[in-house]
C-alpha cells in the first residue's frame, strides 16, 4: 500500500462514519457524477463520468501521442512554454497519458508523471513559469523530487495547462495545503484537500488526511470537486462548456493518478 493510500484509509477509519461522502462548501451548486472505470484491471483502462470519457489510458509510455509536437525550437518562444512532458519524462514507469472528449466538440491530450523532479520546472525569472506563479499566488515554493505534474492540452491550444501537486503534503498537511492548475497568472485554479465527510449529523472533520479536492477559481468560488474514495465521484458547476471540459480533465487526472503506484 503506498503512502497516499495509507493516509486516505487511516483518515477514513478515524472518521468512522458510513457511507462516505465528501462535505463540500457549496454542494448545491455542483452536479454529482458517478465515475466508471477507475477500479479493476488497468489494462485497456477507460474512465468516464457524465458525458466525459477517455480513450484507452496509456501507462509507462515512452513516446508522446501523435497529436502533440514540441511547440518550437526557438529559445525566444520556448521561454514562454514549458518543456513538453510527453517528450522527456523522468520516470517512465510512473507516467500515464490519455485523451478526453465530451461527446461534442471538445477534445484534449493529457500527459502526467507522478514522480516528477520539481527542479525541472525552475526557469529563472520567467514570470509565466508555474513555479513563479505558484509562489506569487499561493506563497509556497516547489522543492520536492517526486511531485505529481501534468500538462493538459485543450483542443488546438498550443500552450498547456499545468498541474502541480504534492501528494504527500496534501495528505500530511491537508488543512493548509494548496495545489495549482494554471495556464497563466490570470488563468488558474487552486486545489484544496477535502478534510470533512458528510454525515447525517452534518460535516464531520477527519482526524488526518483528505478524501479528495475542491477546485476553486481566482474569485475563490468552488467550481468543481473530486472524491477519491472507492470508484470516485466528480462534481462540476454549471460553467461555460469549455471551462467544464477543462475541469473534467483535471478531475480525471486526479482520479487516474491515485492507483498509478499500486
Amino acid at each position: 500500500m503506498n503512502k497516499i493510500t495509507a493516509f486516505l484509509v487511516l483518515g477514513l477509519l478515524v472518521a468512522g462514519c458510513t457511507p462516505f461522502k465528501p462535505a463540500l462548501t457549496n454542494a448545491d451548486a455542483l452536479t454529482e457524477y458517478k465515475v466508471k472505470g477507475r477500479q479493476g484491471l488497468l489494462i485497456n483502462q477507460k474512465l468516464s463520468f457524465g458525458t466525459y470519457s477517455t480513450a484507452k489510458v496509456k501507462r509507462s509510455w515512452t513516446k508522446g501521442g501523435n497529436t502533440r509536437l514540441p511547440v518550437s525550437v526557438s529559445p525566444a518562444v520556448d521561454f514562454w512554454y514549458p518543456e513538453l512532458l510527453s517528450v522527456d519524462a523522468t520516470d517512465k514507469s510512473q507516467t500515464f497519458s490519455f485523451q478526453l472528449s465530451d461527446g461534442a466538440q471538445n477534445q484534449s491530450d493529457v500527459y502526467a508523471s507522478s514522480h516528477f523532479e520539481a527542479e525541472r520546472l525552475l526557469v529563472g525569472n520567467n514570470p509565466n513559469s508555474v513555479v513563479n506563479i505558484m509562489r506569487d499566488l499561493i506563497g509556497q515554493d516547489i522543492d520536492q523530487e517526486n511531485m505529481f505534474y501534468a500538462q493538459v492540452f485543450v483542443n488546438r491550444d498550443p500552450k498547456p495547462w499545468q498541474l502541480v501537486l504534492d501528494n504527500i503534503e496534501s495528505q500530511k498537511n491537508a488543512k493548509k495545503y494548496v495545489g495549482l492548475f494554471e495556464q497563466s497568472k490570470n488563468r488558474y485554479y487552486q486545489l484544496k484537500p477535502i478534510t470533512h465527510l458528510q454525515t447525517s449529523q452534518g460535516p464531520k472533520a477527519m482526524w488526518m488526511g483528505a478524501v479528495g479536492y475542491e477546485i476553486s477559481n481566482p474569485a475563490g468560488q468552488t467550481v468543481a470537486a473530486v472524491s477519491l474514495m472507492d470508484n470516485g465521484f466528480v462534481y462540476l458547476s454549471d460553467t461555460e462548456n469549455e471551462d467544464r471540459f477543462l475541469l473534467a480533465n483535471l478531475c480525471a487526472l486526479l482520479l487516474l493518478q491515485q492507483n498509478i503506484a499500486e
